[in-house]
């Protein structure tokens, strides 16, 4: 009999009437996309980039003295329903924003007339649209690698009498949702210009299509897509590599990426780098401390800390530009695993001439890192993207510029080149080149998912695990061989409000 509306709320029949109401909801899509990714529920330690992209591999593992249940059952593989990292509902909000406003952005021109301030472009309508269907895809390619199957929800929630609940469609049916929307997006996008490294540009779907496809292991597919992004346009108005543009293995220059002595430029100052496609800002005026657990200068004892592994043999090269511009290299073994990477703190860089390596250096304008620092983590980057190309090149059997591409990274680094003799197959190149994407990209949440892609988790994990196991003394089983647990199961919260839903085996046991 009552309807009484809120007094100090908004309501959604009043939004989406001015260009001022698209800003801030755009504003919001991506910041939920940022809280997901570097700070989950906002509180320390829950950077989800890591936790889903790398924590489970090779890369990280738990600081005993901070370990906490959620970290423990990652280190043996014993994943539960109650995992703190278990949970999608951060993904599926940020898709929700994106359906929202794919919906109601065109409404916007029914109120604000042209020529007023009010009024939103049709250029800038079309171009958030876009971001909104390249932000959905993300998510669901996201959520694809994580979970498999999984609702594709295309509408927004406007009413409480919108049915919450959907069973799961399968994988490669969230996969081809997620190749569709991109598709969308970049016949909607403007091509050739210089789009900021914090949306989603031409470049940036590029990427993402080009993922997809390697993760379905559609090479040619996957070709078309890198070479769509090498002819678009990065934040400084370079074009990444036009040369590469048309003919397979083609181009690739010393010019198209950031310089070995200033390597870590291009994540402390993305927007003046030759190489960026996608960074998430985190600005901590807005957000508070970037404290990521593993790879965060500011994180009071992290719950995790760099593997033995990585550490112990990537230390020990001398040549590798990249190692003092990603870790401390100076110091016991112990308090250097325990510290989190300065990977992507500004400061500067002098190669070293004496063994051992000198340590790195802030610059005098940022003499300690605060809580007050900014973080720029790159979602895509063209590195990144040239040795997943090596990949694909590799699979349709151009060991050739395969082994070009690979080594426009090793040569940057400061690293002899790879040669064809010591090659005799597609696997040995492919091992050289995950090797090469786990230096490279050590922190941004690539690791897991190169395991995965490749279908190396067993051979790479199940020594890792026993040896923990061993060490903790607990029974020693492994990782394990059952491929099923390339998955996460499905937060138990997220069960229960939804009876559609079915969790994954083997977790439902």
């Amino acid at each position: 009999m009552v309807d009484e509306q809120p007094l100090s709320q908004g309501l959604q029949k009043d939004f989406f009437k001015s260009r001022f109401d698209a800003e801030a909801a755009m504003a919001g899509m991506y910041g939920e996309f940022q809280a997901t990714m570097i700070k989950g529920d906002g509180s320390q330690s829950e950077n989800r980039i890591t936790w889903w992209g790398e924590a489970r591999s090779d890369n990280f593992e738990r600081r005993v003295t901070y370990a906490q249940a959620a970290q423990n059952e990652i280190d043996f593989n014993g994943l539960s329903a109650n995992n703190t990292f278990s949970d999608w509902s951060f993904l599926y909000s940020t898709i929700g924003r994106a359906n929202l406003m794919i919906k109601r952005l065109p409404e916007i021109k029914l109120y604000a007339l042209a020529g007023t301030p009010n009024e939103l472009p049709l250029a800038t309508e079309t171009s958030y649209i876009a971001q909104c269907y390249a932000m959905r895809a993300l998510c669901y390619f996201w959520i694809a690698r994580i979970w498999g199957d999984a609702p594709i929800r295309t509408e927004p929630y406007q009413s409480l009498k919108d049915n919450p609940e959907q069973a799961r469609d399968p994988q490669e049916k969230v996969l081809d949702q997620a190749i569709a929307d991109l598709q969308k997006a970049y016949d909607m996008m403007a091509k050739n210009v210089n789009s900021p490294v914090w949306t989603i540009g031409e470049a940036a779907i590029c990427a993402t299509m080009a993922d997809i496809y390697m993760w379905r292991k559609d090479y040619p597919n996957a070709t078309i897509w890198f070479k769509n992004l090498f002819k678009a346009k990065g934040p400084t108005g370079k074009v990444y590599n036009l040369a590469g543009s048309v003919t397979t293995g083609t181009g690739g220059v010393a010019a198209d990426l950031q310089t070995g002595p200033t390597w870590n430029a291009q994540f402390a100052s993305p927007t003046s780098s030759v190489e960026s496609i996608f960074n998430i800002h985190w600005d901590y005026i807005s957000n508070g401390c970037a404290c990521m657990s593993g790879i965060s200068l500011t994180t009071n004892n992290s719950v995790t800390r760099m593997a033995e592994g990585i550490w112990s043999t990537w230390r020990t090269n001398v040549t590798d530009f990249r190692i003092k511009q990603t870790f401390n290299t100076v110091g016991t073994a112990t308090a250097v695993r325990d510290a989190p990477i300065w990977k992507f703190y500004p400061g500067t860089f002098v190669p070293p001439t004496t063994v051992p390596l000198t340590n790195y250096n802030f610059t005098a304008a940022i003499p300690a890192v605060t809580t007050s620092t900014n973080v720029y983590i790159p979602v895509y980057r063209l590195s990144d993207m040239y040795l997943l190309y090596a990949e694909a090149l590799n699979q349709l059997g151009d060991q050739t510029n395969s082994l070009k591409y690979v080594n426009l990274i090793r040569v940057r680094a400061n690293l002899a080149p790879l040669l064809a003799v010591n090659f005799p197959d597609k696997r040995t190149l492919e091992t050289a080149i995950l090797q090469e994407r786990q230096y490279e990209l050590y922190g941004e949440g690539k690791r897991w998912f190169d395991l995965v892609r490749t279908d190396r988790v067993i051979e790479v994990m199940e020594p890792i695990v026993r040896a923990r196991q061993t060490l903790a003394g607990s029974s020693v089983t492994g990782w394990g061989t059952d491929k099923r647990k390339y998955y996460w199961p499905i937060n138990r919260s997220v069960l229960n409000s939804n009876r559609l839903l079915t969790q994954n085996e083997p977790y439902n046991n």
